[in-house]
């Protein structure tokens, strides 16, 4: 007789505990089939019944975290955080730097810094010489940004030195990040083939992003951290980030997300000693990220421009002064310091002031040991250049001593001081590309560089408000809370108010130059709108709007010969502008060039058929190409259009005597 399932199933529950004899007894059965069931129950699985027993209990969570991962992906979470993305300009054949990308290394800090916005093609010419800039906020150019940046410089340069190159320096340079951040831009900067890498990097390796003293520390161990940055790369992990940072601010108390400044709200550890074990992981960390990025590039057979880091030594006091074992307070060797120099010994006084910014208990200016440290890589790995721009700024200081003469504050560099910045890497790649042939004739004067940056007035004044923001709190003031200023300020003038704007009230950098330069036409200032002007050709060089405008003032004053180039580039960028075609034909039919007068007005003509003076001049250039049948019918459709046209009576008259003429 068969088992019933009620059988069955009680021998598979209590076969373990009880004897076969036992549950024989139990369910009044034979005990031989109660034990021939408990054999066959007990018999091993085959091994593919194992093999897909396992396959199915494995594959489920990883089922679901692959769901999981397409299910943010597909709306977007977090936002894009690749390096490049498509900047979504007219032409779609470019790329910029990411605004986002830096989200996913601030995991407490809800203030996102942005990198510079440097435009580069999606497809790499075959002429092209592509340099990326990597580091943190003085090499993104803070608090200028824009044209402020070293690397526009550098731009310029090698430009002039290689025009039959396509030059493209791109900064993915970044405030408030490490080293640790450049080591993850690596992949991505090489995905698009540079041809050479700037480095300006260092003081951040204590505050930046998973710094050894900021809120965002993952721990002393570079490696783990490393990998860590891989894991970002898939937003199932950025989810469970974010879901385990929001618990643990929910139960614990929101750290680091609040109030203050940016360099507030990211510090953990204020009070890091000279040679103690925090700076010593600082250090390590350093050398270890930076030997990763080098070596990385080395592999591909990249140059890697490393430059020493410099900082206002002798014009910024430290700001926290400790208690040490080995080391006197930072004050006290700040003061001797002043002393000593006021005595005229420049020398040790510039030894002093260093040992003071190395003491400084708040490690916002990078120690000496940083620059030994980038001295040393330089020596260690053979495409690495090394760029002394510590020693030229040096070089440019009264007395060797850094200072308020080319810093703004404790550590980013005033115009001056960007622009020997710039000058000094340009300087040494120069050096390089003549020896490999590609340069034909050095650029003999680099000091006309420094105009050319076209920083202008409304961006110093920009400047003027990032600063006052910037000094009013942590951590130029430590113990006092005062209103911010902006709360009650009165802005000066129409440019004091459009700067205002551009820090305190997220007006565009670049509509507050248009609206500015207007205003500057509007009161006949030509040369101040220019300025404006030509400070955004720089800054947007794919853009034909800021050409546009730059030609509209030449050409209000009847300056044919500046606004030409203007709106040839104009047109280069794009042709089917109906303005742009119309005043290019009409430069041409004033200089006799009538054929290329009739092509562009056509072209006008083609876009806005219905424009007067386009069709008047077309219907002039028409007539003196001696086309005055042409020209009688274009002068006919300005009068239909316009019967009290200037001027058009009396050339409609005068083609039409010329045309009865011919038929007499």
């Amino acid at each position: 007789m068969s088992l019933s399932n009620k059988a069955k199933n009680y021998i598979r529950k209590h076969h373990s505990k009880k004897s076969t004899a036992k549950l024989a007894s139990d369910l009044n059965l034979d005990e031989s089939k109660v034990q021939e069931f408990i054999d066959e129950i007990s018999e091993p699985l085959p091994l593919k019944k194992k093999i897909t027993f396992y396959a199915i209990t494995f594959s489920i969570p990883v089922l679901f975290f692959v769901i999981l991962e397409v299910t943010l992906r597909s709306v977007d979470y977090m936002g894009n955080t690749e390096l490049f993305v498509d900047p979504q300009i007219p032409s779609n054949e470019y790329l910029i730097p990411n605004p986002n990308f830096a989200s996913k290394y601030f995991f407490y800090t809800k203030t996102i810094p942005n990198p510079s916005v440097d435009v580069f093609l999606q497809e790499k010419p075959d002429n092209s010489y592509r340099v990326f800039a990597m580091g943190g906020s003085s090499a993104a150019g803070y608090p200028y940004g824009f044209n402020g940046t070293f690397s526009r410089l550098v731009d310029d340069i090698l430009t002039d030195a290689m025009p039959s190159h396509e030059v493209e320096v791109v900064n993915v340079a970044t405030s408030a990040i490490s080293t640790y951040t450049l080591v993850d831009q690596v992949d991505e900067i090489l995905e698009q083939q540079p041809d050479a890498i700037m480095i300006y990097a260092g003081h951040n390796e204590f505050y930046g992003a998973l710094g050894v003293g900021s809120n965002e520390n993952l721990g002393a161990f570079p490696g783990f951290v490393r990998f860590y940055l891989k894991l970002q790369r898939f937003k199932t992990f950025l989810f469970m980030r974010e879901m385990i940072v929001d618990t643990g601010q929910w139960i614990f108390g929101s750290s680091g997300s609040a109030g203050g400044t940016l360099m507030e709200r990211i510090i953990s550890n204020q009070s890091i000693e000279l040679d103690g074990p925090v700076f010593e992981l600082a250090m390590i960390q350093f050398r270890s990220n930076m030997e990763a990025i080098v070596s990385e590039f080395q592999e591909h057979g990249i140059p890697v421009y490393l430059s020493t880091i410099a900082s206002n030594v002798k014009d910024q006091p430290p700001f926290i002064s400790l208690e040490q074992d080995d080391h006197p307070p930072a004050s006290s060797v700040y003061d001797k310091a002043r002393k000593t120099y006021a005595l005229g010994d420049t020398l040790q006084a510039r030894s002093q002031f260093e040992y003071a910014k190395d003491l400084d208990g708040l490690k916002f200016r990078a120690p000496t040991m940083i620059n030994e440290i980038i001295e040393e890589l330089s020596g260690e790995f053979d495409n690495v250049r090394l760029v002394d721009t510590h020693a030229a700024l040096e070089g440019q200081s009264d007395d060797g001593i850094i200072g308020k003469n080319l810093m703004l504050e404790h550590l980013h560099p005033n115009q001056t001081g960007y622009y020997w910045m710039g000058r000094t890497f340009a300087e040494h790649m120069l050096k390089d590309l003549s020896r490999s042939e590609m340069i034909k004739q050095q650029p003999t004067d680099l000091s006309s560089y420094f105009e050319e940056m076209h920083i202008t007035e409304l961006d110093d004044r920009i400047v003027y408000h990032r600063l006052r923001t910037l000094e009013q709190g942590f951590p130029f003031v430590l113990d006092s809370k005062t209103d911010p200023y902006q709360f009650s300020y009165e802005p000066a003038d129409v440019l004091d108010s459009l700067a205002f704007g551009v820090v305190h009230k997220n007006t565009r950098w670049d509509a507050a130059k248009v609206e500015l330069a207007r205003h500057y036409q509007n009161q006949g200032k030509a040369q101040k709108a220019l300025k404006e002007y030509y400070s955004l050709i720089r800054n947007q060089p794919w853009n034909d709007s800021p050409y546009v405008y730059a030609a509209r003032v030449y050409l209000e004053q009847n300056d044919f010969t500046n606004a030409e180039p203007l709106l040839e580039k104009a047109y280069e960028l794009d042709p089917n502008d109906a303005f742009i075609t119309k005043m290019l034909g009409a430069i041409n039919l004033n200089q006799g060039q009538t054929e290329a007068a009739i092509r562009y007005l056509e072209e006008s003509r083609a876009v806005n058929p219905n424009d007067p003076q386009m069709l008047y001049n077309l219907s002039g250039a028409y007539g003196t190409n001696q086309e005055f049948e042409k020209a009688l019918k274009t002068a006919n459709q300005v009068l239909e259009l316009n019967p009290n046209y200037p001027g058009i009576q009396q050339w409609k008259a005068q083609l039409t005597r010329i045309i009865n003429s011919r038929r007499n």
